[in-house]
C-alpha cells in the first residue's frame, strides 16, 4: 500500500481517548533517525505530567505556534492502520455525530488492530456440563444472558470470550459471573490464525438475465462514466455532481437484486478498483454472501462477528495491504480500508442495524455517501422495500430509480388472503393461533410434499401475565415493562418469565399480589406457543424454530436455515430473522400470524417498518414456478398499511406515508433529536432533564434567527421510564434542519453535567422508547 511519510518539521496528532473538552490536533516533534507515516498509531507524553497517551499522526507542518514542542515517546505500530481518507472521514464523524476524533477511529478501524501480534486469547469452558443442564432444566438461573452462555457451551467443549460474547450478546462481565459461581472456567488458549469460510450455500450460477436486469446493469454503469462539468466546484457542488452516481436498485423480493450486484462487481474489478458489499447481517444472509464467495474467491474478505482476534486482526491487515479487492460484511465492513474503491453496495438498505446504537450513532448510508465522494465511486441502495427517505431522494434528482418488477426466476407473485381472527372464536375448536383457512392450506402444502412458514413477531410463549379479577400485569422490576411468558426449552413443563430488555428471569407466579387472586392468566402469542399449537395439528410433521432464544452459538443460524433448505423440516417458525433474505423455492405457504400487532410500536417509522416487515415475509412464499400463498392472520386488517403489503404495491404505501410526513413535519421534511437523561436517581434526572430544557431555551433565544422554525418540547419521562433500574427523561427537538439540532446538540457536549446522570443524542433515531 501507498504511504504518505512524513518530511516536515512537525507531525500533528489525535489522542485516540482525548475527551471532547480536549479533542484536537495536537503538535509533536518526530523521533530522531525513525520513519512517520499518516495513519501510523504513536504513543505520546501528554499534559503537564506527561502522562504516556496513544495517539494517531494525522498530519504534518513545518510551523509551530508553540516554543516548547515534545517528541513522541515510541512507535507503537510501525506500519500505518489508517489511510488519509479515513482520517478525513473521522473528522467529518465529529461534525455528524458529536463525538471525538479519537472515537471515530477507534469505530473506523476494530479494537483488534491495536492488539498487534497477539497470539492467545481468553477462552471458556463449562466446569461441570452435567450440573450446567441440571441448573437449565431446574430454573437455576434468574439471568438469561447468563442462560445463553452455558448453552451455547454446551453445544461446544470451549470457545473464545470474544466469541461467547458477540455470539449470545452478552457483556464481559456476564462471563465473570459465571466464573464466580464456579459454573465456568475462563483460560488462555492459542488461536487459529486461518479463517475458515463455513457460509457457503450451494447456487447455481445465473446464465441469462432478464431485460429489467440487464438495463439496470447499464444504466447505473452507465452513472460511473459521466464526466464534471466544471473542474472548479465547491464542496456543495461537488455533492450533487457525486449524487448522480447514487442508484437505488428498487426490486420486488425475488427480482435477481443479487445477480446485478455481482455483474457490476465484476466490471469495477475489471477496472482495478475495489469493491465494498454491506448487509444487514451475515449470519442471515449466507446465500448473498456464498454467491460473492463463489464468484469472487481469494480476492474477497468476508468481516464477520465469528472471527477471532487474530483472524480480525490479519483479515484487516489483508485488506490495508490492498490484498482483497472485494469486503462483504455487516455495518462496520463501510470503513474497510480499500483504496479506489469503485462500488458501494448497501443490500437490504431499509435494515434498521445500518444504524449505530452506540456513540458514535452513525448511519452506514451516511458513511457510504462520504466515502463514494471520497473515491468517486458509484453507490447502489437495494431494496424490495426502500426506506420512506431513500426513495424520496430518487424523486428530488438526487439518486437515480432502477426498477426490477418480475421475479428472475419466472415465478409468479404469491395469492393473498385475509383471514380475520374475530370471526374465529365460534369454532369449537380454535385454538387462539391458526384459522381455518390457513390450517387447511398447511395440510394441502404438507400433503403435496411442500414448505411453510410461519412469522410471528414477538418470541417467547405468551406476551403477558395478567390477573383477569383486577387487571394486574406483571412487569420487570428493573424495566417499566410487561415480562413475557416463556416455556422452559430445557424442561418444558417449567414456566417463567422473561424481561425482553434486561433479561431477568421469575418463576410464573399462580396468586396475583394485588388482589390475592389466582385467576392469573397468560395473552398473546408468541413463537413457542406457535409451536406447541403447530404439533396439536401436524404431530407428523417436523418445524424448526429460529428467534432469539433458539440461535444461541456461533452457527446457529446457519444451521436452521441449512436445515429446513435441505428438506429436513416441514415448517420454519420465527421472527423476523425468518422474514428477509433466503430463498426456499420449495416454500408454498407462508402464514403471518397477528398482523395488527406489527403496528403502532411507537415511532413515527412504524408504518413503514410493518409495511417492510410483511412485504418481506409474503416474499418467501411463491419461490418457484409453483403457485405460492399468504395467509395474513389478525383482528384490524382493515389497515392501509395491511392492504399495501398485501397487494405489493410500495408506491400506493409510500405516497400515504409521504403525506403524513410532510404533515407532520418527519423526516425526510424536518429533522427530530432527541435527548435522553438517564440514571439511578429519578429526582437527579429529572432535575437535569428541566435544567437542560431551560439552557437550550436560553440559547435558542439568543439567536432567533438561526433557531428559526426550530420546537423544543417540555423534558418528561420516556415511554419505557425506567430501564435496568435506570430512570429515563427525554427532550425531543424538531427543527427543518440537521444542522439547527446538531448545533444544540454540540452545546449539550460540551456542558458540563452532573454525577450520576448519562446523556445520549440521537438524530432521526429508529427508536423512540
Amino acid at each position: 500500500m501507498s504511504e504518505v511519510m512524513i518530511s516536515k518539521k512537525y507531525l500533528k496528532v489525535y489522542l485516540l481517548d482525548a475527551t471532547l473538552e480536549f479533542d484536537a490536533e495536537y503538535i509533536y516533534l518526530p523521533l530522531p533517525n525513525e520513519e512517520h507515516y499518516i495513519g501510523q498509531l504513536v504513543e505520546v507524553p501528554f499534559g503537564r505530567g506527561n502522562s504516556l497517551r496513544r495517539a494517531i499522526i494525522t498530519d504534518q507542518t513545518d510551523h509551530s505556534e508553540f516554543k516548547n514542542v515534545k517528541e513522541i515517546t515510541k512507535i507503537i505500530i510501525k506500519s500505518p492502520i489508517y489511510l488519509s481518507d479515513q482520517i478525513s472521514l473521522a473528522k467529518e464523524m465529529k461534525r455528524r455525530y458529536f463525538c471525538s476524533v479519537g472515537q471515530a477511529l477507534k469505530t473506523i478501524s476494530p479494537p483488534t488492530v491495536f492488539e498487534v501480534g497477539k497470539k492467545t486469547a481468553r477462552a471458556c469452558k463449562l466446569i461441570d456440563p452435567q450440573e450446567a443442564k441440571d441448573l437449565l432444566a431446574g430454573e437455576g438461573f434468574t439471568s438469561l444472558q447468563q442462560q445463553r452462555v452455558v448453552e451455547m457451551l454446551l453445544q461446544v467443549d470451549s470457545a473464545l470470550a470474544q466469541e461467547i460474547t458477540q455470539a449470545c450478546q452478552v457483556s464481559d462481565s456476564v462471563l465473570k459471573t459465571l466464573e464466580r459461581k464456579n459454573i465456568l472456567e475462563i483460560f488462555t488458549e492459542k488461536v487459529e490464525r486461518e479463517v475458515e469460510n463455513n457460509l457457503v450455500w450451494s447456487e447455481p450460477e445465473v446464465e441469462h438475465l432478464n431485460l429489467e436486469q440487464e438495463k439496470a446493469i447499464q444504466g447505473i454503469l452507465q452513472l460511473a462514466k459521466q464526466k464534471p462539468v466544471s473542474s472548479n466546484k465547491s464542496s456543495s457542488d461537488s455533492e450533487q455532481e457525486y449524487l448522480l452516481r447514487e442508484s437505488l436498485l428498487f426490486g420486488i423480493t425475488g427480482s435477481g437484486k443479487t445477480e446485478v450486484y455481482l455483474r457490476i462487481a465484476q466490471d469495477i474489478i475489471n477496472q482495478r478498483r475495489t469493491v465494498i458489499i454491506l448487509v444487514p447481517e451475515i449470519s442471515l444472509t449466507p446465500l448473498m454472501i456464498s454467491r460473492f464467495t463463489n464468484k469472487f474467491a481469494d480476492k474477497i474478505a468476508v468481516l464477520h462477528s465469528r472471527l477471532t482476534v487474530t483472524q480480525r486482526f490479519e483479515q484487516w491487515q489483508k485488506i490495508l495491504n490492498q490484498e482483497k479487492q472485494i469486503v462483504v460484511g455487516a455495518r462496520s465492513a463501510i470503513f474497510a480500508p480499500l483504496k479506489n474503491i469503485g462500488l458501494i453496495v448497501i443490500d437490504e438498505e431499509q435494515e434498521t442495524s445500518y444504524r449505530s446504537e452506540t456513540t458514535p450513532r452513525y448511519v452506514a448510508h451516511d458513511i457510504a455517501r462520504i466515502r463514494a465522494i471520497q473515491h468517486d465511486s458509484l453507490l447502489i441502495l437495494g431494496s424490495a422495500t426502500p426506506s420512506v427517505e431513500t426513495f424520496h431522494r430518487t424523486e428530488i434528482g438526487k439518486s437515480r430509480l432502477f426498477k426490477l418488477t418480475q421475479r428472475a426466476k419466472q415465478a409468479p407473485l404469491p395469492k393473498v388472503h385475509f383471514c380475520a381472527m374475530n370471526q374465529e372464536h365460534a369454532r369449537p375448536d380454535f385454538d387462539g393461533v391458526f384459522s381455518r383457512k390457513l390450517l387447511t392450506n398447511l395440510q394441502n402444502t404438507f400433503d403435496k410434499g411442500g414448505q411453510a412458514m410461519l412469522f410471528i413477531n414477538r418470541r417467547g410463549f405468551a406476551a403477558i401475565l395478567q390477573c383477569n379479577s383486577c387487571g394486574y400485569v406483571v412487569k420487570c422490576p428493573n424495566c417499566e415493562v410487561a415480562m413475557t411468558r416463556h416455556t422452559n426449552q430445557h424442561n418444558r413443563r417449567a414456566k417463567r418469565l422473561i424481561c425482553h430488555y434486561c433479561g431477568l428471569i421469575k418463576p410464573v407466579m399462580t396468586t396475583c399480589p394485588v388482589c390475592q387472586s389466582e385467576q392469573m392468566d397468560s395473552s398473546g402469542l408468541g413463537t413457542q406457543m406457535v409451536e406447541d399449537a403447530f404439533y396439536k395439528h401436524f404431530p407428523d410433521y417436523r418445524a424448526l424454530r429460529m428467534d432469539f432464544d433458539t440461535t444461541v452459538g456461533l452457527n446457529a443460524h446457519q444451521e436452521i436455515l441449512t436445515a429446513f433448505g435441505e428438506g429436513e423440516a416441514d415448517c420454519l417458525i420465527g421472527t423476523q430473522m425468518i422474514a428477509k433474505g433466503h430463498d426456499f423455492p420449495n416454500v408454498q405457504t407462508v402464514g403471518i400470524l397477528a398482523v395488527d400487532s406489527l403496528l403502532n410500536t411507537g415511532t413515527y417509522k412504524s408504518e413503514e417498518r410493518a409495511f417492510q416487515l410483511l412485504t418481506q415475509a409474503a416474499g418467501r412464499s411463491g419461490r418457484s414456478d409453483i403457485q405460492g400463498n399468504v395467509f395474513l392472520q389478525g383482528y384490524g386488517l382493515d389497515n392501509h398499511v395491511i392492504k399495501s403489503a398485501a397487494e405489493q404495491d410500495y408506491l400506493k404505501f409510500y405516497k400515504a406515508q409521504l403525506e403524513f410526513r410532510k404533515r407532520a413535519e418527519f423526516p425526510p421534511f424536518g429533522q427530530i433529536g432527541i435527548i435522553m437523561i438517564q440514571g439511578l436517581v429519578e429526582r437527579t434526572v429529572r432535575n437535569e432533564a428541566t435544567n437542560l430544557f431551560i439552557s437550550l431555551q436560553k440559547a435558542m433565544q439568543n439567536d432567533v434567527e438561526y433557531f428559526k422554525g426550530v420546537t423544543l418540547y417540555t423534558p418528561a419521562p420516556a415511554p419505557i421510564a425506567r430501564l435496568r433500574k435506570r430512570y429515563r427523561y427525554r427532550l425531543i427537538i424538531k427543527s427543518p434542519k440537521v444542522l439547527q439540532i446538531a448545533q444544540m446538540f454540540y452545546f449539550i457536549s460540551r456542558r458540563k453535567k452532573p454525577s450520576g446522570v448519562g446523556i445520549s443524542l440521537d438524530i432521526n433515531p429508529e427508536h423512540m422508547l
